[in-house]
């Protein structure tokens, strides 16, 4: 009988001892998730700040209001960059000025896709684990169809290569930051038609 109870209690202290693995491993997991930050000294920095990718190929100032989502790599592996030059064509991208270009039928440009590490451009032999998806609303034909294109290709994108859809700051979206940024790109919309309506 004692050497049931010794058995019970050794099974239940290596039972104690692998939940208290578990949760010390699923802490350590969960607190890596969270830090998607990507290094200053890699990245492009898209603050207001900084100089913005522009949109009309010229050195003017003119206004601009930018749609950017950012895919980075859930565990910070390096994207296959062949499966990713791959992914980015077949999905309508073609390459310009080492970015990939995303545009309408009519040839005008809906987004682009760069590298966000530095220098942001796409060679053969780039390593990277964070692509940045931008696009000037005020440029675009249809902004809010801008908007849902580039959602739809991110979703796709982050499924196929594992990563992170975030915001412009590199928080991961949620629904209600999705349904803001469509917000935006609705009113801007109803700007452009206003302007074009007084014109």
């Amino acid at each position: 009988m004692t050497i049931n109870a010794e058995i019970y209690l050794i099974g239940l202290a290596v039972l104690i001892f692998l939940i208290i693995v578990f949760l010390y491993i699923r802490k350590i997991s969960n607190s890596t998730k969270l830090e998607l930050k990507i290094d200053d000294s890699n990245e492009v920095n898209l603050s207001e700040n900084e100089t913005k990718p522009s949109f009309n190929n010229q050195n003017d100032k003119k206004e601009q209001e930018l749609a950017i989502l950012n895919l980075i790599s859930v565990d910070r592996s390096i994207y296959d960059i062949e499966q990713l030059f791959g992914f980015l064509s077949n999905s309508g991208g073609k390459i310009m000025n080492k970015y990939f270009s995303f545009a309408n039928k009519n040839e005008s440009e809906r987004f682009r896709i760069l590298n966000a590490l530095n220098p942001g451009t796409f060679e053969n032999d780039t390593k990277t684990f964070a692509i940045v998806i931008v696009s000037d609303l005020l440029i675009v034909d249809d902004p809010l169809k801008t908007v849902k294109q580039m959602i739809e290709f991110s979703l796709n994108f982050a499924d196929k290569f594992h990563a992170s859809l975030c915001d412009q700051d590199r928080t991961p979206i949620t629904k209600q930051m999705i349904s803001h940024l469509e917000s935006r790109a609705q009113d801007v919309a109803r700007i452009k038609q206003l302007n074009e309506h007084k014109n």
